[in-house]
């Protein structure tokens, strides 16, 4: 798309700018006190006792979940997605997933440590495969394999029917297809992503929250940057329309490229 067939905002003067940006403005404060709610009732949801005693793969051997909690009081775990292919697991992880992560993993992991938070990503992938990406895109936070253990199907990140009926997002396959998305039609096992809290009292493990599909938006990143500017995510689903310049990648899009693909003369 060339700049002469974007569809740019009107051209106004700086008098209507201001009033416009003032109208919005009371309703992103507006937005900003309706997200401060819903946070609070998420602090305020009850939380259920872990008693499976999942067993990881770390590069230091095998680990618990408290081990993942690496001593600090909370725990916030990616559910990476790995790419399969009948069956087999491929060399990468998922291209959005990538993308997700990229935006902690550049950075550090400081602010949340001070608050006695930590972090890790766990995919259903052997290790040797994790450790090999791990070390080809640069990241250095924890990662560990979950790969022959529960964990990924019980917290609804690995779709198979002959483990457990279908969920996702708190939807069922029913609920799925009723929407007409066929998801018992995909190869299965397959990985779907997501973000699982956790929080310990002593040795005792409890699960407080979980996120799935765009609700992972949430934790911030380059989206909420994009989300600032007249051009958006550059994506085809936005309004308004005539904006999609075909930098923006759908999330599920094959074209989107792992972060160490990108030209940095060009980034």
């Amino acid at each position: 798309m060339t700049d002469s067939e974007l569809e740019l905002p009107a051209v106004v003067s700086r008098d209507e700018w201001r009033s416009a940006r003032k109208e919005l403005l009371e309703k992103e404060k507006e937005l900003t006190r309706k997200r401060d709610e819903l946070n609070a009732e998420r602090r305020r949801l009850p939380m259920v006792e872990i008693e499976t005693d999942y067993t990881f793969e770390g590069p230091d051997g095998e680990a618990s979940l408290l081990d993942l909690f690496e001593g600090r009081r909370q725990l916030i775990v990616d559910h990476f997605m790995w790419r399969w292919d009948s069956g087999q697991p491929l060399d990468e992880g998922c291209p959005s997933c990538s993308a997700r992560v990229d935006h902690i993993a550049r950075g550090h992991l400081t602010q949340l440590h001070a608050r006695d938070t930590s972090f890790a990503c766990v995919s259903r992938a052997p290790l040797a495969k994790i450790e090999s990406f791990k070390e080809r895109m640069g990241w250095t936070f924890p990662w560990y394999s979950s790969y022959g253990s529960d964990f990924n199907y019980d917290f609804h990140v690995t779709l198979d029917e002959s483990v457990a009926p279908i969920e996702y997002n708190y939807r069922t396959k029913a609920e799925f297809e009723q929407a007409g998305v066929p998801i018992g039609d995909m190869e299965q096992p397959f990985d779907w992503h997501g973000m699982s809290v956790f929080v310990r009292d002593g040795d005792r493990v409890f699960h407080t929250y979980s996120t799935y599909a765009r609700g992972t938006e949430q934790v911030g990143g380059s989206h909420y940057y994009l989300d600032l500017t007249a051009l958006g995510r550059q994506e085809k689903w936005e309004e308004p329309k005539g904006r999609a310049t075909g930098l923006g990648m759908e999330a599920s899009s094959d074209s989107l490229r792992y972060p160490d693909e990108y030209d940095h003369e060009e980034v």
